[in-house]
């Protein structure tokens, strides 16, 4: 009998998943690549799908790990700092968030970096921080997150 049925891991996005042997070719769910069949890694295979299914929810995940995502730098990374700002607890939490995230984007940063992303509010906003002793002055105007 033909093994019909395979864990197999992509060629692409390395992950495993199950495939149909008995097919040309393989589309990937995770990156929704196409692969040959015959291409693919397998690490397990058998006619019964049903067995498949079941050696794929108990394969030892340690020996066959889903590979480490490769973190590249933040495509829009002003969204991101206010996605956070908006979703911090507090105020206090508000503006370390900003402090952090202008100081991590710009080096160091001044009031009109805080007026560009609150139009009218970047005087009152960078008095806050300054009083909240979450930044330091590196120069005339010029400010870093501790």
């Amino acid at each position: 009998m033909i093994d019909m049925f395979a864990i197999v891991v992509c060629g692409h996005c390395d992950r495993k998943r199950i495939a149909d042997l008995s097919s040309e070719t393989s589309l990937c769910p995770y990156c929704s690549k196409t692969q040959k069949t015959k291409n693919l890694k397998v690490l397990f295979s058998d006619a019964d799908q049903y067995v498949v299914r079941k050696a794929f929810g108990s394969i030892d995940s340690k020996k066959y790990a889903e590979p480490e995502k490769k973190k590249g730098p933040d495509p829009d990374p002003i969204s991101t700092l206010m996605y956070r700002y908006e979703h911090a607890a507090d105020m206090l939490e508000k503006h370390t968030v900003l402090a952090e995230g202008l100081t991590a984007m710009k080096g160091s940063f001044d009031e009109n970096d805080i007026e560009e992303l609150f139009p009218g509010n970047g005087k009152k906003m960078m008095k806050m921080i300054i009083s909240a002793d979450i930044v330091i002055e590196m120069g005339y105007g010029k400010f870093k997150a501790i």
